[in-house]
């Protein structure tokens, strides 16, 4: 597989969807691997990528505020969303910047997410509270923003 292939993969890739660099430097490795036998020239995918970068085409800030943001209107907690990020090889420094930036209310959107699924009448069973705490640690909310929700 040449530069050229490789590119034309990557603009393939990015048509459909945005990518951050980490997870479209892993889709460009799988690709090489499966087409070269084994062989995997992280050189030429590190070309490629710093191309596709200097063309504005892969930009990780701009992916992670849309992948935030997706997550966010989706109703995930701010713990769900930063390990979603870091699966998508997001950088630590980088989701932190992101998330200096966002202002949601987090216990509003962890109240929301709990009328959503369960109704606007707290539970009165120890059975019930505890399958609702349970989704929304799920949802990826801290202690206190579930907490907070049935007081």
């Amino acid at each position: 597989m040449n530069e050229s292939e490789l590119y034309q993969y990557a603009l393939f890739l990015l048509s459909r969807r945005d990518y951050g660099t980490a997870e479209l430097h892993a889709r460009m490795k799988r690709r090489m691997y499966e087409k070269n036998d084994g062989v995997v020239d992280e050189l030429l995918i590190e070309l490629v990528v710093g191309r596709l970068s200097e063309q504005q085409f892969i930009d990780d800030t701009r992916v992670l505020e849309s992948f935030t943001q997706s997550y966010i209107r989706k109703g995930y907690g701010p713990l769900r969303i930063k390990q979603e990020l870091r699966q998508k090889g997001f950088t630590s420094v980088l989701i932190d910047q992101q998330f200096e930036n966002i202002t949601v209310d987090w216990f509003e959107l962890a109240a929301n997410v709990r009328s959503k699924k369960f109704g606007d009448v707290l539970p009165t069973d120890f059975k019930e509270k505890s399958k609702q705490i349970r989704y929304l640690q799920y949802r990826g909310f801290s202690g206190d923003m579930i907490f907070e929700q049935f007081r």
